[in-house]
């Protein structure tokens, strides 16, 4: 009876400590100051590419720009013709 308990108390302080350990993931991934480096490639060649190193926070602030830059372009060969 005794080991039965000793297994469920191990079972869980082991699954609280990885139900932590997940929170902690979490508000790290959500985190804007989050340093994350991408592999881009270089346009003009088919072998080179370059790392850009940006925080979470800019990559949405350019994702965003070009969202806006594709939009108006595509609004813009519509309207001159």
């Amino acid at each position: 009876m005794k080991s039965l308990v000793n297994v469920a108390l191990i079972a869980t302080f082991a699954l609280s400590s990885a139900a932590f350990a997940a929170d902690g993931e979490k508000k790290e991934a959500q985190d804007p100051d989050r340093l994350i480096c991408k592999s881009e490639e270089i346009v003009g060649s088919r072998l080179a590419k370059q790392k850009r190193c940006l925080t979470k926070a800019q990559w949405a602030e350019d994702r965003r720009i070009q969202k806006m830059a594709i939009d108006r372009a595509q609004t813009a060969r519509y309207k001159n013709n």
